[in-house]
């Protein structure tokens, strides 16, 4: 004991003794003379004497003057100014080598005083506080001196009265558009009573823009909108929306559709040759795909700009978003220009990089008249409409108001392989890794399906803990995979309106796990899914069939001895056949700059219900498919989860997770596969993998026996709280709390206490908390969690919390409860 705490105190002087060397360096020694180091600013708010409290927004309007202020201080690590430190250990370099690498390449030069500009810098703010409904805002700046090199700014912001939102006015009249901007006037984002704020108005004219997009007004754009303000109310504000007077009079009419031409095979390297050919029309659409690259049915329910159809901002987003989510493209641009002519088709030809306002080709009538000579009438009476109230009574003479579209589509490579190869390394002293080979063909049968063929192999082999138990073992897989980018079912005409692309997946599997001298698992699996996504926030899976057989084979002795300590273990490879299907849907809100995020999802899982009620049993009371009793049960599982940004860099995220599954006829417990388990990285962290439970029950094995720790149950309740911060740069720490268990559905005589009870379960919870470090590279997220149990379920009832037994002093006491967890990514 004496030893290790002399360790410990060793360690803690040499780091206290690096932090005051580092700390000791100056961080002034390249501020030039009367100049001084810019550490930094601070926002003062004075509260407004009416109001005597601050906003409910506070947060937001400090957070958004803080993003505000120039410049910024140097940065730092820990609290340190590292890069500071390291551009004044070195000298102005004359060419490569320590200082160069020093001042320009690891260092950051002194940010000073002088860059920074304080009467601007409070301009802008105060244009931030009026933006805001402060119109009688006052910023004022004041220099903070610190020592003799160093100096803070410190602003003062007298936001005064903020004004509200007394009345808002559509200044509209009879006419088409002016009709449309005053039927959606319900969902303005003008709200009275609320303060006013030049976000709420740009998202007024973003809201308009968008809805005028919807009736045909394709050259209409949130710039001919204007909103007047009159803040000569004492204290509110009256707006008056308006359509601008010299608004163009091609922005106030509607367009519909005239031709849509596709070109599938379109290159920035041979733009002319990819847009000749024979253009092929298919459901109302032309297609020109001189290398027969796909199929027409391809394009079937990706194009919903429609010939003849009024022009909407929703169908044409959905058409550029269905065919980029086919997966084939890697770019899409679409190109619309206005139709004089509507007789004539101008199918073939073209750039996206070209702005077309007018269809300018050479064109000709049935007489063989030249059409391309402007129309004198029409410029004649364009000529004298200058204004939006000449549309308005009528004296113009327009386009034909039709547009043509040209959607250029830029492939990818129609095949590719990939290889993946991945490392592990676990706590009962195995390593391993694993290769995987997959092979992609984008457009099987030219009709942008992926193919996808895929092999694996890996190998796992123990270093270390040879009292572990276990061996060495190998694994193998294939599958084969195709993806349609629709939904092949045998009802016709079905196609979700969604800018997601609905999606059919066929694949079938094998996967060989083999045990040395235990035994050899081999899977098959088969499986129809449906994929489609609702909405930005909402998906579902549907797999109608979804057929699992796993068949063990050459099992040794040796594993017997392993089944006469834990029998439950002769479930992990029992001969399964799983006959069901299962749904899943997720909502999923989660954005940066949410405050309140929520992920949501539930799983429905069935086996053996139709089968069931065709097969009747046979004389063992069992009912078989080809020779094979299958697994019957229902399991359902909802996840639910609350992110709350608390403040920059801070998070608090809080999760609860509910499995129930129901076995029945064939089955007397779920299948292994199914089962529930706890424990482990992104679980209840105190606790090593399938090592807790089920219920209050507890095989002393798994304590010395890593290969036996594989305890699951048919019930599942957990709960997860943990607080995110951000320190620095990649760096992130986390606190948290996890609670929970898993239950059997029925007694077991070999795990007393396993079974759940309404009346007694909330007695099995175990807890277990810790903190975490993250390492957040965008890329991946390296994280380690320490843990240790606060309440152990298979103790006696009152000695379970366990607050009163820590003791990290005790080296056996950390070797049982101090739990590491290292994983990538986050756990929920």
């Amino acid at each position: 004991m004496r030893k290790v705490n002399s360790h410990i105190i060793i360690c803690c002087s040499l780091f206290c003794l690096v932090y005051l060397v580092i700390s000791s360096c100056s961080t002034t020694r390249t501020v030039p003379e009367g100049d001084r180091l810019y550490t930094g600013s601070e926002v003062k708010w004075i509260t407004d004497s009416i109001a005597k409290k601050r906003p409910k927004d506070y947060s937001s309007l400090m957070e958004g003057m803080d993003k505000r202020i120039r410049p910024n201080r140097n940065r730092k690590f820990l609290g340190m100014p590292i890069k500071l430190w390291l551009y004044n250990l070195g000298n102005e370099p004359k060419g490569k080598g320590l200082n160069y690498l020093l001042r320009k390449k690891w260092g950051e030069p002194p940010v000073l005083l002088s860059q920074a500009k304080p009467d601007y810098t409070s301009q802008v703010l105060e244009e931030y506080l009026v933006d805001n409904g402060y119109f009688q805002a006052g910023v004022t700046s004041a220099v903070k001196l610190s020592g003799k090199k160093k100096a803070s700014m410190k602003y003062t912001a007298t936001p005064n009265h903020r004004y509200t939102i007394k009345s808002v006015t559509y200044l509209t009249d009879s006419s088409a558009i002016g009709k449309t901007v005053t039927y959606t006037k319900p969902e303005s984002s003008l709200i009275i009573g609320a303060n006013y704020s030049l976000d709420s108005i740009k998202a007024e004219r973003e809201r308009i823009h968008a809805a005028l997009k919807e009736q045909g007004y394709y050259y209409f754009t949130p710039d001919y909108l204007l909103v007047q303000v009159d803040s000569t109310n004492s204290g509110t504000v009256d707006l008056f929306v308006k359509i601008k007077d010299n608004t163009p009079l091609a922005a106030l009419r509607p367009y519909r559709m005239h031709d849509i031409v596709l070109f599938p095979d379109y290159s920035l390297d041979n733009d002319s040759a990819s847009t000749q050919g024979t253009p092929i029309r298919y459901k109302g659409i032309y297609i020109v795909d001189s290398a027969h690259r796909f199929k027409s049915s391809a394009f079937d329910r990706s194009v919903f700009l429609r010939p003849d159809s009024l022009y909407r901002l929703s169908s044409h987003n959905i058409t550029l978003q269905r065919l980029i989510n086919l997966g084939v493209f890697k770019f899409v641009k679409g190109q619309f220009s206005p139709v004089r002519d509507t007789s004539v088709h101008n199918l073939v030809g073209g750039s996206p990089n070209v702005t077309s306002t007018r269809d300018s080709s050479r064109r000709r009538d049935a007489s063989g008249r030249n059409l391309n000579r402007r129309d004198s009438t029409y410029a004649r009476d364009t000529s004298q409409a200058s204004n939006y109230r000449a549309m308005v009574n009528n004296r113009v003479a327009l386009d034909s108001g039709w547009l043509d579209a040209k959607l250029f589509l830029t492939p990818y490579k129609r095949r590719s392989l990939q290889t993946e190869l991945r490392g592990t390394s676990k706590s009962n002293g195995f390593i391993g890794s694993q290769i995987q080979i997959t092979a992609k063909n984008r457009n099987w049968l030219h009709s942008a399906a992926l193919l996808e063929i895929g092999l694996r192999g890996g190998l796992e082999w123990q270093t270390g803990n040879k009292n572990a138990g276990g061996s060495n073992s190998y694994g193998l897989g294939a599958e084969v995979a195709v993806t349609f980018p629709r939904f092949i079912t045998p009802f016709r005409g079905l196609n979700i309106r969604t800018p997601y692309v609905p999606k059919t997946r066929i694949s079938a599997s094998y996967e060989l796990y083999s045990r040395a001298d235990l035994y050899n698992l081999n899977a098959y699996t088969l499986q129809l899914q449906y994929l489609w996504q609702r909405t930005q926030y909402l998906s579902h899976i549907f797999a109608p069939v979804a057929l699992t057989y796993v068949l063990p084979t050459k099992t040794t002795p040796a594993y017997d001895s392993i089944l006469a300590n834990d029998p439950s273990q002769r479930n992990a490879i029992e001969k399964q056949f799983i006959l069901g299907g299962n749904y899943t849907i997720t909502y999923n809100n989660q954005q940066a700059n949410r405050v309140h995020s929520f992920y949501l999802s539930g799983n429905i899982d069935i086996s053996g219900n139709i089968a069931g009620l065709i097969i009747p049993k046979n004389d063992t009371g069992q009912k078989t498919l080809l020779g094979n009793s299958f697994a019957q049960y229902e399991r359902f599982t909802a996840e639910a989860r609350h992110y709350w940004q608390l403040g920059k860099g801070k998070q608090w995220v809080n999760r609860l997770l509910l499995g129930y599954g129901l076995p029945y006829g064939n089955s007397s417990t779920l299948p292994f596969v199914k089962q529930f388990f706890t424990g482990g990285s992104s679980s209840i962290r105190a606790f090593r993998a399938r090592t807790l439970g089920p219920g209050s029950y507890h095989n002393p094995a798994v304590d010395t026996s890593a290969l036996l720790a594989n305890e699951a149950g048919d019930i599942k309740l957990e709960f997860n709280s943990e607080l995110r911060v951000h320190v620095a740069s990649v760096f992130n720490v986390a606190a948290f709390v996890d609670a929970g268990n898993i239950w059997l559905q029925k007694d077991v005589p070999d795990k007393p206490g396993s079974k759940f009870a309404f009346n007694t379960f909330y007695k099995d919870i175990a807890v277990g908390g810790g903190v975490g470090l993250r390492i957040d590279a965008s890329i991946v997220v390296v994280r380690l969690d320490l843990a240790i149990p606060f309440r152990i379920p298979y103790l006696p009832e009152n000695e379970r919390w366990v607050f009163d037994k820590i003791n990290f002093g005790d080296p056996d006491w950390r070797k049982k409860n101090l739990i590491l967890n290292i994983a990538i990514g986050y756990p929920f």
